[in-house]
């Protein structure tokens, strides 16, 4: 079997190891545009991270493909709906619960976002930099007493409410997929999605992207949040409403926004003229990462090693 890797930046060679169990392995990046196309074309298991759309575009090139590994638990950088039509297999984290316990890189990043911006550590580490010593203009916010709003109390969510609690947080969550009786067990108060955020000192978002979740985030959520609440999002760009946010920034209907994820980022679309970087870049409110939720050596690793191990089970035949 070939196997064809996206992005081979730091992968797991343990993971590696067992696709070349399988047979030959190729990385995208060593090829020219010759070997790419002939790669491609008996190419059986693509390998992808999140930089790449893989689209029809792609999949046309690939007759020969079987399946895609994408180490991740969202899925709207692949084409879903062409892969099924095709017959081709999709090996992701998706629904992987009891694995993905042990999975807390973007739990550890959304609490790192929300110090970050209560107390204004961006913002005061450029400050030094720049030759000052400002200790009253980059004052903050505790968090102790706080109420942290999770939208979502799935894996990442139960984890946040850990950390929440850890910093003596009052943790409340809308999710209608969670009963009541097992947010009580996670110390968390179950609410509806109005009072959260009516409430929140903090809103942290923990969705998966679906039709009924593209732009939950909207407007008259923002509207409701108190002027002194933080507003993270490290789930998918498009859960949000970037307009709104913007607005909510700007007209300061809430105190600031750490973001990981943007709408339209794979491929980088979403930077040219981007208005919320722009903002970004005068304001001392509003943090951008790009997309390191998940991107951390330990859990990227396992995370590869994992789906491999599926892969290689499934072709080893």
């Amino acid at each position: 079997m070939t196997t064809l890797v996206l992005e081979e930046k730091d992968y797991s060679q343990k993971a590696l190891a067992l696709y070349k169990k399988l047979g030959d392995v190729f990385f995208w990046r060593d090829l020219d545009e010759k070997q790419k196309n002939d790669i491609s074309a008996k190419t059986d298991i693509l390998i992808v991270r999140l930089a790449h759309k893989i689209d029809k575009k792609w999949l046309d090139k690939m007759p020969n493909l079987k399946a895609v590994v994408s180490n991740t638990t969202g899925l709207n950088h692949l084409d879903l709906a062409e892969m099924k039509k095709r017959k081709i297999k999709v090996i992701s984290l998706k629904g992987r619960v009891s694995f993905l316990k042990n999975v807390t890189a973007t739990a550890e990043e959304t609490l790192g976002l929300i110090l970050a911006l209560a107390r204004n550590i961006p913002w005061a580490f450029d400050d030094v930099k720049n030759g000052h010593w400002n200790r009253d203009k980059w004052k903050g916010h505790q968090m102790l007493g706080k109420k942290l709003g999770l939208l979502g109390c799935g894996r990442l969510g139960k984890i946040m409410a850990k950390y929440g609690r850890a910093l003596g947080m009052e943790v409340m969550a809308c999710d209608p997929h969670v009963s009541n009786k097992s947010m009580k067990k996670s110390g968390i108060q179950k609410t509806d999605m109005k009072n959260l955020f009516h409430k929140a000192d903090v809103l942290t978002v923990h969705v998966s992207l679906e039709k009924d979740t593209e732009n939950l985030v909207r407007e008259k959520y923002f509207r409701m949040m108190k002027p002194s609440a933080y507003f993270i999002n490290t789930s998918r760009g498009e859960i949000i409403d970037e307009r709104a946010l913007l607005d909510a920034l700007k007209e300061k209907q809430i105190a600031g926004a750490g973001l990981d994820v943007m709408q339209n980022e794979v491929e980088n679309k979403h930077l040219p003229g981007n208005k919320l970087i722009d903002y970004a870049k005068n304001n001392s409110n509003l943090i951008i990462l790009p997309h390191l939720g998940g991107a951390a050596y330990e859990a990227m690793h396992i995370t590869e090693e994992f789906v491999a191990n599926i892969a290689y089970k499934i072709f080893c035949k």
